[in-house]
């Protein structure tokens, strides 16, 4: 059985490599339309980069492909909130990110398919 999650340090090294880390964030309203949420997270050796993501829920068990949902502001392929940190938790911290379960960039979807397959 293989694992989902990244360990702290699995991200970070993840980071240092110079590819990317995800956390899906669940759903939540928008103007009584279902929406979810996800943070993405980009570094270098000195900076991490966490984005905000929030997109209509518009997926089915057919169709996971988050990245290509409507935005509720409009922009589609622009993060709602950008933050620069010195580290990781500290990033993920100010995006309002709670539980770290870290996957690598793509593996996001598998993480929706699992949010529908739970909320159907």
């Amino acid at each position: 059985m293989s694992r989902r999650y990244l360990t702290l340090q699995e991200a970070q090294e993840t980071l240092r490599r110079g590819k990317s880390v995800e956390i899906f964030l669940g759903g939540f309203e928008f103007n009584s339309e279902k929406c979810i949420r996800w943070a993405s997270f980009n570094g270098s050796e000195s900076e991490v980069i966490g984005s905000l993501w929030e997109s209509y829920d518009q997926g089915s068990v057919n169709y996971i492909d988050v990245y290509t949902f409507d935005s509720p502001s409009g922009e589609y392929d622009e993060p709602v909130k950008v933050v620069h940190s010195s580290g990781l938790e500290s990033a993920a911290k100010e995006l309002g990110v709670c539980e770290l379960n870290f996957v690598n960039q793509g593996v996001i979807q598998d993480e929706y398919l699992s949010y529908i397959e739970s909320n159907t």
